[in-house]
């Protein structure tokens, strides 16, 4: 290391880069496990214990708890006071004042924004908790606690909603749901716990993707009561409710539920007659906060209390500050962070694999006759191949503590500055040292295996000869033609061969991949060479050099060429393939053509006969371009077998009820949509004909269905009764996930299988609905959106102060009806902004890992211009220019960048194509795989490497052009 201190130096810094990624990530978890503690505290607030339902899935419905339970709760001498609170998914936004400034608008802003909740969109702000308590149940921050009047409109935020929301007493809040539209001052502001616990409930399990806020199979029957007086659990998929009358149907919907077990962390407090003036139905206690007196131990508490609370129906828990730090340990937070955690310190692992294996490779090629007199003096094979292991484990150490000292500087100094940058805190606590050691170790030993191979199978007698062995080409055309080989493997296992679903997906993971990464490694040094032959002459050219200089620059040195173009292609080969997906996955979720301009959800009691004829006088609606639907969310019925291994997390399907003969007429059809099987005439006359359907492309794909198979549906508002639909035509219809998850169509599920039209009249009559609630209409140009939906609306609220019914909940007086307007073009927009932040957001680790790796290309010239000293010394002689011998050195870097760019082009594209494949595979998309190349993505990535490497040999090049080639001479003649 004395004797090449600037490669050394290199090294280190590579490793404190590595290290301080990995600080930088696994802090955050650091910071997450020091609050546990602190965290639960915050939580139960100034109550000991809460009592809720047990093992109630994420997103069903909460079971109420009746008022009985209650009074015997606090008739109990030990118990101080029992607070019932409910929870409620509602929309909250900011009122704006003259004086606010423009705020950025998110991707769930343009869909959501103040509309209703609805349930095919996840969650989104904070969550309306209705409480009685007189005082606050945590620590007030600013402010008061709301007051005795309990018709006054005010509310109280956490913490976390003030900040979110940028909120300060006396703040205006606006809450929307399906029952009304309420305004809210704020009057104080309480300190909650940042994260919510998991507390409960089957993570992924059936209703997460099945149901949400619906009992039964599809929630219209009416819930049995428990001994505690509250709504029972839902009943298994084979039990059936009664028959219900369609005059009990009406206008039946399943309200948004949210994910919360437990009392919301993001809350917006307010009384419960508050709750019932905003809901339009009386607020049902779901969760009881008990304060015991000191007298009173909670394993007495439990002890008196535990059984008869468990064998109720439905059964109810207590949950104490262990299990809350036990749920705060298992949140999704957490879950979250350590995942990061492990990929941070994998990519921090590669990293300082190829940074210290370049220095060792190098340091082996140079010091080859040094270790073949040692080993003619004294040293066997194994003290050889200890000094390669010492010198590698001795560059990570000292690497590792330097880049302990520079990531606890970082924390502490970013955790103040860019507070952003580390949302739930940052510490170094021992994880992020422990990892971190991992990483050094781990690519300390990973690094020294191949360079101390190499080092031990010098002979004694190599010390007598100081001939370079250049590889024989055709030995990398055999390597490149296995490789080739390994990596068509895996677009062969995923397209196709034939086996099951769940083989392809362990097959895919643990053999196929790992092929592919094994096939690319093997190309490698056919790249290399490839490059070096065809895109060499070019960029000599380009700089003005001659072509004999880089002929066999890099072929000469291929290991040292083919390590660092690996070492770069670790980010960037994983920053194509997840741009490749991320936007190849993106277009079946794109809305396309076929879809008309807006979808118009009039919730919840939709639009009278009488007033129909009102949208099509809309100003900016077409007239003749306006088209009823009769929309239904329900649950396929399979005969008794088990529902397709593919709608595993989407066991139903939204049936909409049309005119064929207007959707898909031969000129000017409402639906533009492309037939894949069956005809555009043949569909028209089964569906007018009755009991016809047109079904999704993707869902034939994952249910094996075709032209003429039957599909059974089970109506929720009538779950002994069967509809049956044949199949009259199969189509494509890219996008319809999106457009159906935030327009309201989602009655009663979260997820969903599949979009199908039949018949206006059959899918009515079928299904038991009333009133028309959904239409779709197209716009002329440039009409005003905004200004439409405020037409809608004022048609919505003429129904304003009927009732309906709501699954779960029953009479639900609706203040303020909703005209709810998704615009196909906001949905567009709506995506594009998601998946850039989402698929960015992804690729943020590989491009820094390809900003380190950077450090290998450092290496690499710096160990040419060593080696070719000499060689420089003696061209400079005889006329060369400095500045020839600069752009010589930049010509190797931009070789070795074009290599890179290459293998990862090459991998990315295989990768990503795979990945999209996968993906009708793993049960949450069936459609067929789109490929798209993201051209302007994957530049970024390629400009951004050529210019790390160019920045990597700026030091040599200019050290290099700088000296004088008397000084070169001596220096090579030294260095032998």
């Amino acid at each position: 290391m004395r004797r090449s201190p600037g490669r050394a130096i290199v090294t280190t810094v590579g490793v404190i880069a590595s290290t301080c990624a990995v600080v930088w990530v696994v802090s955050g978890y650091d910071a997450l496990v020091s609050q546990f503690d602190e965290n639960a505290g915050k939580y139960l607030g100034r109550y000991d214990v809460l009592v809720m339902a047990a093992g109630r899935p994420p997103g069903s419905p909460s079971p109420t708890i009746a008022p009985k339970l209650i009074d015997a709760l606090e008739q109990d001498a030990g118990v101080l006071e029992v607070n019932p609170v409910s929870n409620y998914r509602v929309s909250a936004t900011r009122v704006r004042s003259e004086l606010d400034s423009e705020e950025s608008v998110s991707s769930l802003g343009i869909l959501v924004g103040d509309r209703p909740p609805v349930n095919g969109a996840p969650p989104v702000g904070p969550t309306l908790v209705s409480t009685p308590a007189a005082e606050e149940p945590y620590e007030l921050v600013n402010g008061q606690w709301l007051g005795r009047d309990h018709q006054a409109n005010s509310a109280v935020v956490t913490e976390n909603v003030a900040n979110g929301m940028k909120l300060s007493v006396g703040d205006e809040l606006k809450i929307t749901t399906f029952g009304n539209r309420v305004r809210l001052q704020v009057v104080g502001i309480v300190q909650q716990a940042p994260e919510m616990p998991s507390l409960g409930g089957r993570r992924g399990g059936p209703a997460a993707g099945r149901g949400n806020g619906t009992s039964g199979r599809g929630g219209g029957a009416a819930s049995a009561r428990s001994e505690h007086g509250g709504q029972s659990e839902r009943r298994s998929s084979g039990e059936r409710s009664p028959s219900i009358t369609a005059d009990d149907a009406k206008h039946q919907i399943g309200l948004p539920s949210g994910f919360i077990t437990g009392v919301a962390t993001d809350a917006i407090y307010v009384r419960p007659e508050m709750a019932e003036r905003i809901n339009g139905y009386p607020a049902q206690p779901q969760v009881l906060q008990v304060a015991l007196s000191d007298t009173i131990t909670i394993d007495q508490f439990r002890d008196a209390w535990q059984d008869r609370l468990a064998t109720g129906r439905p059964p109810l828990r207590l949950v104490d500050y262990e299990a809350v730090r036990r749920g705060m340990e298992s949140s999704r937070s957490v879950s979250g962070q350590q995942s990061q955690a492990w990929a941070a310190t994998g990519m921090a692992s590669l990293a300082a694999i190829f940074i210290i294996f370049s220095t060792l490779s190098m340091g082996v090629t140079e010091r080859a006759r040094e270790f073949a007199m040692l080993r003619a003096v004294a040293l066997t094979r194994s003290q050889v191949a200890g000094m390669i292991a010492v010198e590698s484990v001795l560059l990570a150490l000292i690497g590792w503590a330097g880049g302990l000292l520079a990531g606890w500087l970082m924390v502490l100094v970013g955790s103040r500055v860019l507070p952003g940058l580390f949302s739930s805190g940052a510490v170094l606590g021992w994880a992020s040292i422990s990892l971190s050691g991992l990483t050094v170790v781990v690519g300390a030993f990973a690094a020294a295996i191949l360079p101390a191979w190499r080092a031990i199978r010098i002979e004694p007698l190599d010390a007598m000869s100081n001939r370079v062995a250049v590889p024989r080409y055709r030995w990398w055309g055999v390597l490149a033609a296995i490789g080739l080989a390994l990596s068509a493997v895996t677009p062969i296992s995923v397209f196709a061969m034939p086996m099951s679903d769940e083989w392809r997906s362990w097959c895919y993971s643990f053999v196929t991949y790992p092929l592919l990464l094994l096939g690319m490694i093997l190309l490698a040094p056919a790249i290399v060479v490839g490059c070096e032959r065809t895109l060499g002459p070019l960029v000599t050219s380009l700089l003005g050099l001659d072509r004999r200089m880089m002929k066999t620059q890099l072929s000469n040195n291929l290991w040292r060429s083919v390590g660092a173009t690996l070492a770069l292609s670790v980010g960037l080969g994983l920053y194509a393939s997840t741009q490749t997906w991320g936007y190849s996955m993106l277009v079946p979720f794109t809305p396309g053509d076929w879809l008309p301009d807006a979808l118009v959800a009039f919730h919840p009691v939709g639009v009278a006969e009488e007033d129909e004829s009102l949208i099509a006088k809309v100003d900016g609606v077409k007239s003749d371009q306006v088209m009823r639907l009769a929309i239904e969310q329900a649950k396929f019925d399979w005969n008794g077998s088990e529902p397709p291994s593919r709608l595993r997390f989407a066991d139903n399907g939204i049936v909409c009820g049309l005119d064929p003969r207007v959707a898909f007429a031969e000129r000017n059809p409402m639906l533009p949509v492309t037939f894949v099987a069956g005809d555009k005439a043949s569909a028209i006359a089964a569906i007018s004909a009755g009991k016809g359907c047109v079904v999704s492309e993707d869902f034939s794909m994952a249910t094996g269905l075709r032209v003429g198979d039957d599909v059974t549906f089970v109506p929720p508002a009538a779950e002994a009764e069967r509809v049956t639909y044949k199949i009259a035509g199969i189509v494509s219809l890219p996008g319809w996930q999106w457009v159906t998850k935030f327009s309201g169509v989602r009655r009663h599920f979260v997820r969903t299988g599949t979009l199908l039209f039949a018949n206006f009249g059959d899918v009515h009559r079928d299904f038991h609905l009333q009133d028309t609630e959904f239409f779709w209409v197209n716009f002329n140009a440039g009409t005003d959106l905004a200004a439409v939906e405020n037409q809608f609306q004022s048609i919505a609220e003429r129904r304003s102060g009927e009732t309906f019914t709501a699954a779960s909940v029953g009479n639900v007086k609706a203040y303020r009806p909703f005209a709810r307007m998704t615009a196909t073009e906001n949905v567009k927009e709506a995506i594009k902004m998601r998946a850039d932040g989402m698929i960015w957001g992804m690729s943020y680790l590989p491009l820094v890992t390809l900003a380190i790796m950077s450090l290998a290309i450092a290496n690499t010239v710096i160990a040419s211009v060593r080696s070719r000293t000499w060689e420089f010394g003696v061209m400079r002689s005889i006329g060369v220019t400095r500045s020839q011998l600069m752009r010589l050195v930049f010509a190797e870097s931009l070789l070795i960048a074009l290599g890179a760019c290459i293998l990862s082009l090459v991998f990315g594209l295989i990768a990503g194509w795979c990945g999209v494949g996968m993906a009708q595979f793993g049960g949450w998309f069936a459609g067929p795989p789109s490929f798209l190349i993201p051209w302007g993505q994957l530049s970024i990535g390629f400009a951004m490497t050529i210019t790390l490497c160019v920045l990597a040999g700026l030091w040599p090049a200019i050290k290099t052009g700088l000296a004088e080639p008397l000084r070169l001479l001596q220096s090579a003649r030294a260095s032998q």
